[in-house]
């Protein structure tokens, strides 16, 4: 039985991948993969408490069985604790996707229009109904006053997205704007970003808006990325 619980446990750790993997080649679809990944938790965590009951009960009468169960129960661990780190970070976060420094009048996208699908998640800024969660969940979210010019802050902000790893789709200094999409490592998830650049008397105010094109919830990454910019401009 000890071999078994390991080979399981084993088996249990590959469905993460495989899912991933099978979802960047578009040999599955993700509701799939996600449903592959809870099958393979939900195998982890009774692997697990087979594996540790076992393993108590047999530690002395037979210690290398024991000792086997209990690798097979460490390995199934595997896809169980992400999952739960996960889950609870989601539950903790406002279920949006849609995230933006000026909540009262978000920069638009223009020349984004055209790549995205009309599958992709609504574009538009529902203030009504993401204003007030995004500001409890994402109070550091917001328009940054800077003293550079119109045309030197449009430059910073290119370089900066470029610098932070996003595809500049168009940059259009009449409008005073810039757009981008920045692909996610692991499972390729698109989230389109615009930076819109505005003159406020002496000075210029730099707004965002980052939303993902698929899922309900982005578990924080659209606010993260918009404050990861805007430390980026404000520290340079």
């Amino acid at each position: 039985m000890s071999n078994w619980i390991k080979r399981l446990g084993i088996l249990s750790a590959f469905a993460f991948p495989v899912a991933v993997i099978a979802y960047r080649q578009d040999l599955m679809g993700f509701g799939t993969g996600l449903k592959l990944i809870q099958a393979g938790a939900l195998l982890g965590a009774v692997i697990f408490v087979v594996g540790t009951i076992y393993f108590f009960v047999n530690k002395k009468k037979n210690p290398n069985a024991a000792r086997s169960a209990v690798i097979g129960a460490a390995i199934a661990l595997v896809p169980v604790v992400p999952l739960a780190l996960q889950a609870q970070k989601a539950s903790s976060l406002p279920f949006i996707h849609n995230i933006s420094t000026d909540t009262v009048n978000a920069p638009k996208f223009h020349e984004l229009l055209k790549h995205r699908l009309p599958t992709d998640n609504p574009h538009h800024y529902d203030a009504e109904k993401l204003a007030p969660l995004q500001k409890e969940a994402y109070p550091n979210v917001k328009t940054l006053r800077s003293s550079l010019t119109l045309s030197q802050a449009l430059s910073k902000s290119e370089e900066i997205a470029k610098s932070l790893g996003w595809e500049i789709v168009n940059v259009d200094p009449a409008k005073g704007i810039v757009e981008a999409t920045e692909t996610t490592a692991l499972w390729g998830f698109k989230d389109d970003v615009v930076v819109r650049i505005t003159q406020d008397g002496q000075d210029t105010l730099i707004d965002l808006k980052s939303v993902s094109r698929f899922g309900g919830s982005d578990l924080g990454v659209n606010a993260a990325r918009i404050e990861t910019f805007l430390e980026a401009f404000a520290g340079e």
